[in-house]
């Protein structure tokens, strides 16, 4: 009897220890299947978020319309300091079709003479600029012959073509020579005869510099008459942010001589988010500075406008971008351009002011602009070499 009731027992804690043991088995596995489920629904929240900025990107790649959590009127000047350029909604229109192409190619360099070095090679897209309203990529085509191994002049017809079958000819010659020919020099223009002929009630002196001018005594610039000097912070080049090594030390030493200060960022972008990602890098260079002047965008690099697979379109939306942005940092922006690429590039159809760039004694530039980069090869006290000369109207515009 006594030992049946030992098995008794023994069989009771037996059982309960599996019970234990299955009742914990079925609430580990209860919590594993709530655990799983909870984390795939996470992963596909964050894979459907990750979808949504990729689509966005693609939208705005491909110009359609893309929204973002704020516009640049919420962003006020005490949240300044936190604001980043993806923040900021970029207007764009749809992707443009063939059906949307109304005006031929253009060319934006062309030469009429070019010179090749004997014995090296002629690649014609070293010396030829072009672009067309719609397509990325207008087909280049050039009639004639060129012998590198023999000195002479070569005569070449070009034909530029769209898609729409829009086409634009030009004319160019090559010369291979031995020698290359020595450029004229431009005449040289000292700041006493610049203010003698521009300094009015109606305008203001001023210079513009970079690092090529190196070290500058602007208490020299100052006291030679001059009132402003807009400073170049930097900018993208080859893919890459640079700092001008000049900036800091120029708008420090422009400042406390007591001239006004504006800066300009040298352009290469080809995208909306390059834009984006520039402004952003130039906000922490600037370091909240105060200006005198709107921050100015500068474009330049149209012989090799081919390279950067855009249509003119598409430069638009950049310096359209680059306005945006800078003023999503409480800051104004302006477009700096030439003459010639104020009128066959730039549509600037939202009025940002202009600054002009017509190395001529009367520019005969008709659109509108605030300030007029008059000469590239001036000379004032206080700066080695040459430098810009600029003139500012007091008035609107400049003409």
């Amino acid at each position: 009897m006594k030992n049946d009731n030992k098995k008794t027992i023994i069989y009771y804690i037996i059982g309960t220890v599996l019970m234990i043991g299955l009742i914990v088995f079925i609430i580990k596995g209860f919590r594993d299947m709530v655990s799983d489920q909870f984390g795939q629904a996470t992963t596909t929240e964050q894979t459907s978020e990750t979808e949504v900025d990729i689509k966005a990107l693609i939208a705005e790649d491909k110009g359609t319309e893309a929204t973002s959590e704020a516009t640049t009127e919420e962003v006020t000047t005490e949240a300044v300091t936190e604001i980043t350029t993806e923040e900021v909604i970029i207007e764009t229109t749809e992707e443009l079709t063939t059906a949307d192409d109304k005006s031929a190619p253009v060319f934006l360099v062309l030469p009429q003479t070019v010179e090749v070095k004997q014995g090296t090679p002629f690649y014609i897209l070293d010396y030829v600029g072009y672009a067309d309203d719609v397509d990325k990529l207008p087909e280049l085509e050039f009639d004639g012959e060129v012998d590198t191994n023999t000195t002479g002049s070569y005569p070449l017809s070009l034909s530029l073509k769209d898609k729409a079958g829009h086409t634009t000819n030009g004319k160019m010659i090559v010369k291979v020579v031995t020698e290359y020919s020595e450029s004229e020099s431009k005449p040289k223009e000292d700041f006493e005869t610049f203010k003698a002929t521009y300094k009015n009630d109606n305008t203001t002196l001023g210079i513009d510099v970079s690092r090529w001018q190196e070290d500058i005594d602007f208490e020299q610039v100052k006291n030679a008459g001059c009132d402003f000097v807009i400073i170049r912070i930097g900018g993208f080049d080859d893919g890459s942010q640079y700092t001008d090594k000049y900036f800091k030390t120029n708008i420090e030493k422009a400042k406390a001589a007591g001239l006004k200060v504006g800066i300009y960022w040298h352009a290469e972008e080809n995208s909306s988010a390059q834009v984006k990602s520039n402004v952003d890098y130039m906000m922490n260079v600037l370091g909240g500075e105060q200006l005198d002047f709107p921050i100015a965008y500068d474009w330049e690099d149209f012989s090799h406008f081919p390279k950067y697979a855009m249509n003119l379109r598409d430069i638009n939306d950049c310096f359209d971008t680059f306005c945006n942005a800078v003023k999503a940092y409480g800051y104004e922006a302006c477009l700096y351009s030439s003459r010639n690429f104020l009128e066959s590039v730039w549509t600037n159809e939202k009025s940002y002011p202009v600054w002009l760039a017509n190395y001529t004694q009367t520019t005969a530039y008709s659109g509108q602009y605030f300030m007029w980069q008059q000469a590239n090869t001036g000379s004032i006290p206080g700066v080695k070499g040459d430098v810009d000369f600029d003139i500012l109207y007091n008035s609107a515009t400049g003409n």
